[in-house]
């Protein structure tokens, strides 16, 4: 009998028990039954919740992060729970070590499905401040490992009959929003990047999507929220109150919430969307 999956992502945002997926005779097949997915940045935040919500929906998972501790807890959670991940301690900003995650997947799993591109970077800079070094730094996290991650992953995809490809995005990268210079132009770049690989690589059954997330409650919100709230001279405390005003629903998004929504985008459910840049923000880009 399964254990069933007793980790973060069994609980709805809302702290109900989520449903365990279980097969057999006269139930349902899984989400990802049988997929490989590789997800840059999962050793925490919602790149951890994702690879959970991808493994408990039957996918073996590459975990990867330069944390070599926290993406061997992520795999041992995984697989105490029944499901299958393998680690790979790897920097997106070193092309050889995205090219090296891609073949981990093959070489643990036998094939790649799902490439999701979500490791990112902070960092406060504006046209005065911004210096040559921070500039390549948030491009090369950002675009050029989703540009050459895709490049790696891709004659993969082929040989696989297909697959799906998941940048995580931001609401920064369709709206003016008092983010970093830097991080607004990267992001917004993986937009335009979604729907041009979207159109190119549609004959080959692989789908192009991005995940643009609102104010998503992780470790990098609350460091936003301690350089803002000192820059005005308030506590963060006064500063995420006031942050939450701007969101329609009253409240940051949870790090599972962002994860069911790419896991939407890369299952069969989705099979007919591509090209999307899906705002997972509360209301945020509604005002």
């Amino acid at each position: 009998m399964s254990k069933g999956w007793t980790g973060p992502s069994s609980t709805s945002p809302r702290g109900h028990p989520a449903p365990i997926n279980k097969t057999g005779k006269g139930q349902a097949k899984l989400l990802l039954q049988g997929k490989v997915a590789v997800v840059t940045g999962s050793t925490s935040g919602i790149g951890r919740a994702g690879a959970i919500a991808f493994a408990k929906e039957g996918a073996s998972v590459v975990i990867s992060g330069r944390n070599k501790q926290r993406g061997g807890e992520v795999v041992e959670l995984i697989k105490q729970q029944g499901g299958k991940a393998h680690f790979v301690a790897a920097d997106v900003m070193e092309l050889g070590d995205i090219e090296r995650l891609v073949k981990a997947a093959v070489d643990a799993f036998g094939r790649l499905d799902i490439f999701w591109h979500n490791a990112g970077i902070v960092g406060p800079d504006d046209i005065e401040t911004i210096s040559p070094e921070s500039y390549d730094k948030m491009m090369a996290v950002h675009l050029k490992a989703a540009v050459f991650g895709v490049k790696s992953a891709l004659p993969l995809m082929r040989e696989a009959g297909g697959g799906a490809i998941l940048f995580t995005g931001s609401v920064a990268g369709l709206k003016q929003s008092g983010f970093s210079l830097t991080y607004s132009l990267a992001k917004s770049g993986l937009v335009m990047l979604t729907r041009k690989l979207a159109v190119d690589l549609a004959k080959d059954n692989i789908r192009v999507n991005c995940l643009c997330p609102g104010r998503v409650q992780t470790g990098m919100r609350s460091e936003i929220s301690e350089e803002r709230a000192q820059a005005l001279g308030i506590t963060p405390e006064e500063w995420e109150k006031r942050d939450k005003k701007r969101i329609p629903l009253g409240r940051f998004v949870t790090e599972q919430e962002v994860a069911d929504a790419a896991l939407f985008l890369v299952s069969d459910k989705a099979s007919s969307i591509t090209g999307v840049a899906l705002p997972v923000d509360g209301g945020f880009l509604a005002v």
